[in-house]
């Protein structure tokens, strides 16, 4: 990483590493909030679960959350007024769904906050955050001290959304929150970031 750059260069640096195979989906998903379909839904679950092919895009598959991301293709689930956001991904993120392997296996899977604020990213046309792993370690390794609290739908709301909407003030990017998006998931994701933090963040 850069041993001296503005908070905006490197918003623009880490968000550059993103891959870019997935943004065209990204934009149709972000900009069709305002006419949910079932397809859309399932597009949704798609795209958050690198679902690619229909083999992966089908029950009983360990890391894709299809029978829960079908139950909101089936109920269509619109954006929540805001004083409702903590029940609304409480209830998301705690659904469960069983999975039956060939093996013999059943196993009960949580939806998971990380694909609870992907729902809501989509239905809110971008307003809020996906909020997953890489996001929290990201915010972890810029901020001093880093934020303790849980990855919680409550802690969600109340402490990383105003910490991310601050960050983007921060790096110049407050009317291109995708810009952010990225360069969290990105930073967060890498394994040879440094702790040269540009001195404006």
């Amino acid at each position: 990483m850069l041993e001296s750059c503005t908070a905006r260069e490197w918003v623009q640096m880490w968000a550059d590493q993103y891959p870019s195979d997935d943004e065209s989906e990204y934009e149709h998903l972000v900009s069709n909030y305002t006419r949910p379909s079932s397809e859309y839904f399932v597009r949704i679950g798609k795209w958050k679960d690198r679902a690619e092919t229909e083999n992966r895009w089908r029950p009983n598959v360990a890391s894709v959350a299809y029978k829960t991301w079908m139950v909101a293709a089936e109920k269509l689930p619109r954006c929540p007024p805001e004083d409702s956001l903590v029940q609304f991904l409480e209830d998301w993120s705690n659904r469960k769904a069983a999975y039956n392997f060939r093996n013999g296996n059943m196993q009960e899977r949580r939806f998971g906050l990380s694909r609870a604020t992907t729902l809501l990213h989509f239905i809110s046309g971008g307003k809020y955050p996906i909020f997953d792993s890489r996001v929290r370690t990201a915010l972890t390794r810029l901020c001093s001290p880093p934020p303790a609290a849980d990855a919680t739908p409550g802690n969600y709301v109340k402490v990383y959304c105003p910490l991310i909407t601050k960050l983007a003030i921060d790096c110049g990017v407050e009317n291109e929150p995708r810009t952010l998006d990225k360069a969290l998931f990105s930073y967060g994701s890498s394994k040879s970031w440094s702790y040269n933090i540009p001195p404006d963040l």
